[in-house]
Parts: structure tokens; sequence; C-alpha cells
């Protein structure tokens, strides 16, 4: 069962300065589908992360803000694609509990998912829930599979921006995405959703426009499988 917002169904998205959004919830059991072989797809980044995954037990919701990595100027040039991550991952949680709502546990196979998705409309030239270039990668589930994950009910929100130079910090970025999906009822919805139980968070930056997506895996923990797509 799919169930889509009306902002999907309209096919354009909602239109702000620099911003184009959509949004659209996909809540169904993973199908049984043919086994063909993928090719894995290299996410090599042109600099080592500053941001260790292990940091995601220290750093919460309530000390990220204080954290100077977040507060780093970006280089455009070589942007720090985990770091943005987790601070969008962070900054959602943030939202929840203001909302008195439980944060989410952070899962690297949501990350793996969006962030590949983000990727792969930046370069391209796509912005949609769907990948109508690739039909190993078309909706949510399909990546959420290809990520490790053999029960994806997921939920997605994608956003993009423009316009952002090197004198933007990662939590100036984070910001301005997260203020743009909790002004829209449905990306808003998907963030204080009650039954989302683990969410990951991907961007990637083309041309000087950055593209977002927040994976949230909804009413069943993720049950891990072997992952084709690897982190960034």
């Amino acid at each position: 069962m799919k169930l889509y917002t009306l902002s999907y169904l309209l096919k354009i998205g909602l239109f702000f300065v620099f911003c184009w959004v959509s949004t659209t919830v996909f809540a169904q059991p993973p199908q049984k589908t043919p086994g063909k072989k993928t090719n894995p797809v290299k996410a090599t980044l042109t600099t080592e992360s500053t941001w260790k995954r292990e940091n995601y037990k220290t750093v919460n919701h309530q000390n990220f803000r204080d954290n100077a990595l977040f507060k780093k100027n970006i280089d455009s040039k070589n942007p720090d694609y985990t770091l943005l991550n987790a601070c969008i991952f962070f900054a959602v949680n943030e939202q929840r509990v203001k909302a008195k709502l439980k944060p989410l546990d952070y899962a690297q196979e949501l990350e793996i998912a969006a962030w590949h998705h983000a990727k792969r409309m930046a370069e391209k030239d796509f912005f949609s829930h769907e990948n109508n270039a690739d039909k190993n990668r078309k909706n949510p589930d399909d990546r959420a599979k290809l990520a490790g994950i053999s029960n994806p009910y997921i939920a997605e929100n994608i956003a993009m921006r423009s316009g952002f130079g090197n004198q933007t910090t990662y939590l100036a970025l984070t910001d301005d995405f997260i203020n743009q999906w909790m002004n829209s009822t449905g990306h808003k919805e998907n963030i204080l959703h009650a039954k989302a139980l683990q969410l990951g968070c991907g961007v990637f930056m083309k041309d000087q426009s950055w593209y977002g997506v927040q994976c949230f895996q909804w009413f069943k923990p993720i049950v891990a499988q072997k992952a084709t797509d690897k982190l960034p």
C-alpha cells in the first residue's frame, strides 16, 4: 500500500525561495521481486570526515549545537557529507522532543538510502521520490533494500536548497533544511509521526545546489540484510 501526500500527487511540490519540496510516505511490507545483480556504487569522499559514527553514542539532540564540528564553515569544494547528515539527524530529534515525542534511533542503513538518493538526484538532475532512470532504485523501499533493510516501512522527505557559499556553517544549512520541512504539512507530519522509530539523513551538493533526504523507518525496527550500497 502506498500513501501519497497532495503535494506529491500534484507532482510539483511546493516552491519557496531557492526551494522545491515534495513528500511521500511508503508504508508497505517487502515485496518479493526477481533477483537481479546490482553493481555497487562507489561513494568515496574527497576528504576524510571529521565525524565518526561512534559519535552518535555521545552526541545527541541536547548537546549537538555546542559541538564545534557543526559550527565549522562548509568547504563547498569538499563538503563533509557525513557531518552534515549527522547534524540534520540531531536537528530532527530536537524537533521531536520539543513536540514531546521520543527521539529516533540512528540507523546507518537509512543514512545509506538517504545519501545515495540525494547523490543520484544531484548527479542525474531530477527531484522526485521516484528514480525513473534506475528500476532497481525506483522508490524508497527499493533503495532501502539496497541499503541493507529487509523489512522497509519507509517515509521519505526530500528538499533542495541553493545559494549557500563557504561562509555557511553546517548548523546554518541544517536549520535551513529543517525550517523548510517543518513549514510544510506533509514533511512535518513525517518528522513528528508517532510511529517513526529510526532515522537516517543524507545530503549531496552539485553546482551549489544541495539535495537533502530524510528516511524514516516506521512501525517495526529494521531487520538488516546484506547491503549493496555503502556508507558515504
